[in-house]
């Protein structure tokens, strides 16, 4: 990261740096060596990264929201514990489906119980010996800490006579509980011997009284009838660390599903926004335009990224919390923005320009202006058209950020001259290349610069 520090990178540029050139890497470590379990070292990568993304500065927007998916408003910034441990369970996959009986002699030479009786019957609390193998210790950690969220009953995959007898049978396919119950009057209840012995020959009368006392056992708690994620995963072959991945970000981001800015928006605005209406921008809207700086406006409009007054004099005494356009009334993030009388008649005179560019009457409303949500009706192709208007406008608005003055429409036309070329030669790329493009239709634009 010393090479790429001093670049001059954006936001979704640093990002992109680090899961181009970082994540592989790390990657590679975390599954041919999982061995980490000191949280102290994710912490301190964690802080490497930051002063990364934020270049040595006081991070804008929490971690949380950093490595969110998109779909719900993140940037996808890898959280690299979440990768270690969708590495480790990938390990723990072998253990579960118990396909690799070479590797898993290999790995368990000097275990006395099955592979299942540690994942699910507890039994390293007996046999220390498994604790003390420094990769074993690290997966089990975090097998056991997702082990009650992804199961509430026993699984079906789970063979208790793998977990009882390995090194006695050493078999290289074990009955499990998905082969030996079945369901009677919406109860499972475990077949007779005979029905076993048609699949497994070799499972004697000794090995169906162990199964059936596992099973007396095991059917107090219940058995799993849905699938979960984790039955899927031991049968795949192949994207096992990015699924599990996905599945664990979930998890740890679903307390952040209303994220704060959100919250303060709805506040400004005056009426709560709709979780549609915020999803309908992540997984469409910004989606329209593949230029990064387009886009990383949006998320700095809704994650209030702009150093306001009032926040600079919270942090500096000597600064006044006056607003930098009107120098009247305190410089809130919302007063900036749009109810300063100044910015008013910007937003006024682009208000005015837009109706005429698309032909349509709409309200001037700050949630279609600052955060892109119209809620009028519009074809497809005005509404691409809209998002790039109003998106312009922003741009130019910020970079006049602490300046007294507004910026002039002409600005604005330039702004849009400049997206518009950008667009049309990025649409002509993606079809030389036979890619899919995302294809806005300009005509009206041009209309009226006619």
């Amino acid at each position: 990261m010393e090479k790429w520090r001093y670049l001059n990178l954006s936001l979704m540029g640093r990002i992109a740096t680090i899961k181009m050139n970082i994540l592989p890497k790390m990657l590679f470590l975390f599954q041919t060596i999982p061995i980490l379990r000191s949280p102290q070292l994710f912490k301190n990568w964690n802080k490497d990264l930051a002063k990364f993304i934020w270049q040595g500065k006081k991070p804008r927007i929490k971690l949380l929201n950093l490595t969110d998916e998109k779909k719900r408003g993140g940037f996808g910034l890898p959280d690299l514990k979440l990768y270690y441990e969708a590495s480790t369970m990938v390990w723990i996959k072998d253990w579960s489906n118990l396909k690799k009986t070479k590797i898993l002699t290999l790995e368990g030479f000097d275990l006395r119980g099955g592979w299942h009786s540690y994942l699910w019957y507890d039994r390293k609390r007996i046999e220390k010996s498994f604790g003390n193998h420094f990769i074993r210790s690290a997966l089990i950690k975090t097998w056991e800490k997702y082990k009650n969220r992804i199961y509430q009953k026993t699984p079906l995959w789970v063979s208790p006579l793998e977990a009882i007898q390995r090194r006695e049978l050493a078999w290289e396919k074990w009955p499990t509980y998905k082969d030996v119950l079945q369901k009677v009057n919406g109860n499972y209840t475990l077949k007779n011997q005979e029905e076993i012995n048609k699949t497994f020959k070799n499972v004697s009368w000794f090995q169906y009284r162990q199964l059936k006392e596992s099973f007396n056992k095991d059917k107090i708690i219940g058995f799993m009838e849905k699938e979960s994620f984790w039955d899927k995963i031991i049968h795949l072959e192949k994207k096992e660390t990015a699924r599990i991945y996905k599945v664990l970000l979930e998890w740890s981001t679903e307390t952040e599903m209303v994220k704060d800015c959100m919250t303060k928006w709805a506040s400004n605005i005056g009426h709560p926004i709709k979780m549609e209406d915020w999803e309908r921008n992540w997984n469409k809207r910004l989606k329209y335009t593949y230029a990064y700086e387009l886009k990383e406006n949006w998320y700095k409009m809704m994650y209030r990224w702009y150093l306001t007054p009032q926040k600079l004099a919270r942090c500096y005494k000597n600064l006044q919390n006056n607003c930098w356009k009107c120098e009247t009334q305190e410089g809130s993030f919302f007063h900036m923005w749009w109810s300063c009388k100044i910015a008013k008649k910007f937003w006024t005179k682009i208000h005015g320009k837009i109706q005429e560019i698309l032909g349509i009457k709409f309200q001037m409303k700050p949630e279609y202006f600052l955060l892109g949500m119209p809620d009028f009706e519009m074809d497809l192709s005005k509404d691409i058209l809209f998002n790039y208007l109003v998106t312009a406008a922003r741009m130019i608005y910020a970079k006049n950020w602490k300046l007294k003055e507004i910026p002039q429409i002409e600005d604005w036309f330039l702004k849009l001259l400049d997206i518009m070329n950008m667009d049309i030669l990025t649409q002509y790329l993606k079809r030389n290349q036979g890619l899919p493009k995302k294809s806005a239709d300009w005509t009206l634009l041009k209309e009226y610069f006619k």
